[in-house]
């Protein structure tokens, strides 16, 4: 189903252009999914049996992806360094996109319209196409969403379209409604830096941040890149008695968890590599960070299957 709505976009912290929006719902048993492709290619709701397992956008929440149920992460996730790094001997400078923050973070695809390219019964099929610029190299994105019997699947695709090699990554970006939310994810580092700068190599999980036994939302206040291999986590609400298992391709070797403090969701984000992993001197296998030669594809899956507990 497709639905005729007008929604704004929210680009560095202010609007910039008005577009008419489209929604697009997808139901299958007791599972609806509804998205707004030219949102950036976010997620309105995803829920099981009328709860909701992702914090659903709220009336008015038009403005900005960082208000919906989640969005995409193309063609990086995290933050840049300053928007600047060196690739085969060129120094890219990107313009920040996230003011005042200095940094470039999550890509393009975020902050861009995405066009519906297929549909079907149970899935929905997304993209949005990147024509180089200050970011250098052009590529296409895509989100399938299928709705299965046991619950979402999504196929991440990041293709590159330009003429020379790319730095690549991608990951998405969910909500969750907090809650009583308890959280366990099979981490084995954790990205951490003072506070101001971005983190150079994993370290040691410290107590404060263990998230690998079940532990309480309300316990943490966390915003970390953990390295996972891959990148899976359950999440539990005891009260509403429903829990969520987050599965990840082995492409998704990264998983960032951001739990402000008194707010009534959290993140927990499958990607596929570290923050500022452009600008690393580690090795790609720690990193994460790919290489796409011209026409190469990067994919991932992503599933979330709900449950009673």
């Amino acid at each position: 189903m497709l639905h005729d709505k007008t929604s704004w976009v929210k680009a560095g912290g202010k609007r910039e252009e008005q577009w008419p929006a489209m929604e697009i719902v997808l139901e299958h048993g007791e599972f609806r999914l509804a998205l707004m492709p030219l949102l950036g290619g976010s997620v309105r709701s995803f829920s099981w049996a009328g709860v909701d397992i992702l914090r659903p956008a709220q009336a008015g929440s038009e403005a900005s992806p960082l208000e919906t149920a989640g969005f995409p992460l193309f063609p990086y996730s995290g933050r840049i360094c300053d928007g600047r790094f060196d690739w085969h001997g060129r120094t890219i400078q990107l313009e920040p996109n996230f003011p005042p923050e200095a940094h470039a973070i999550h890509g393009h695809a975020w902050l861009n319209p995405w066009t519906l390219e297929d549909q079907g019964p149970g899935f929905v099929r997304i993209a949005y196409d990147h024509v180089a610029g200050t970011w250098p190299w052009s590529y296409r994105a895509a989100q399938t969403f299928e709705l299965t019997d046991d619950g979402l699947r999504l196929e991440l695709a990041l293709t590159n379209l330009s003429d020379g090699p790319m730095p690549a990554g991608l990951g998405w970006h969910p909500y969750f409604p907090r809650g009583d939310a308890v959280l366990q994810a099979s981490v084995s580092g954790i990205w951490a830096a003072e506070r101001g700068a971005l983190p150079e190599r994993p370290s040691p999980v410290t107590m404060d941040a263990d998230i690998s036994g079940p532990v309480s939302v309300d316990t943490l206040e966390l915003d970390n890149a953990f390295s996972a291999s891959p990148a899976n986590a359950r999440i539990v609400w005891p009260g509403r008695g429903i829990q969520v298992d987050l599965e990840s391709s082995a492409e998704l070797g990264h998983l960032v968890v951001y739990i402000p403090a008194g707010a009534d969701f959290f993140c927990v984000e499958p990607v596929s590599h570290a923050p500022n992993a452009v600008n690393s001197a580690l090795e790609r296998s720690v990193t994460g960070l790919r290489e796409l030669a011209p026409g190469e594809t990067l994919t991932a899956l992503i599933r979330l299957k709900p449950g009673r507990v």
